[in-house]
């Protein structure tokens, strides 16, 4: 009925809680057509691109509030970011906000930024190295997708009690959406972030770290010569870490840190960097509420 195999179902029910089958005294599984609406929902949502463990979450949030998910409109992942892409290069930002509005439709604030945002901003800056698309397209479109990063952050409730973690792109580093992914993705797991944004001063980070009593601080670089006045000031760095303040370094050019003397973990991608930055805060936190996942 669902074309999906016995191994999957089975998979689906031990991971994600879906589908839900009720049990006959001899332990069989008993299926409803609930059950098969559901399965058939979330197998639409894989087919447009998002992953099993959202989808399930999705499928889940929606049950708990009684939404019929067959009366659901499909609204498919590559649509999104091509149309958002092209709102974009048009400078159309009241189509954008509608595409974003699709978005939300199936999809929570953080599986926006990286599912939808990050992708269509790519898609631009690779027409813009080809030639595709000129400079001020490619602004508009940080632009725009930085404030929906920011204002998406905000939808989070971070936990009390637990100092900031500091996020900043390295001085001269102007390409902040990746680490504003990364901001997002902590602010859902119920950590405060205190986002710096592009281009910030050495002395400016080291100054809020202070100020925050931050034990964690990311910096972002794509390019590893964005990272030399950290590299020049690698001495305070060592004094972070031997006080328990750790620097996790993001971004493409995080690749050269150990080589050029910098403590800390480098974090290639936004996985890597959510990866080094929980197991750091796992070892001197408590987790608690969403940073238990």
């Amino acid at each position: 009925m669902t074309g999906v195999g016995t191994a999957t179902l089975r998979a689906w029910e031990k991971r994600y809680g879906i589908p839900a089958p009720v049990r006959t005294a001899s332990r069989y599984r008993l299926y409803s057509d609930a059950d098969v609406r559901e399965i058939r929902w979330l197998v639409a949502r894989i087919e447009q691109g998002i992953p099993p463990r959202q989808a399930a979450r999705l499928a889940i949030d929606r049950r708990t509030a009684g939404v019929a998910l067959d009366e659901e409109p499909l609204v498919e992942i590559p649509a999104l970011i091509s149309d958002l892409r092209a709102a974009c290069l048009a400078y159309d930002e009241e189509t954008a906000e509608e595409i974003l509005r699709r978005a939300a439709s199936v999809l929570r604030p953080h599986e926006i930024v990286r599912s939808v945002v990050l992708p269509a901003v790519a898609q631009v800056g690779r027409d813009w190295e080809a030639g595709l698309v000129n400079v001020a397209q490619e602004h508009f479109t940080s632009g725009l997708t930085r404030r929906v990063a920011l204002r998406l952050m905000d939808l989070y409730q971070a936990a009390s009690g637990l100092a900031p973690i500091v996020c900043a792109c390295a001085p001269a580093e102007l390409h902040e959406l990746g680490l504003l992914a990364v901001a997002v993705e902590l602010r859902r797991r119920g950590y405060p972030v205190v986002n710096l944004g592009q281009a910030t001063p050495v002395d400016a980070v080291l100054a809020a770290i202070e100020r925050l009593g931050a034990r964690i601080a990311v910096v972002a670089a794509t390019l590893p010569e964005h990272l030399e006045p950290w590299v020049a000031a690698r001495e305070t760095v060592e004094d972070l870490h031997r006080h328990g303040t750790a620097i996790v370094w993001g971004g493409p050019g995080a690749a050269s840190a150990a080589a050029r003397g910098l403590s800390g973990p480098a974090a290639l991608t936004i996985d890597d960097a959510l990866v080094a930055v929980v197991g750091l805060l796992e070892r001197t936190t408590p987790a608690r509420g969403e940073a238990r996942a």
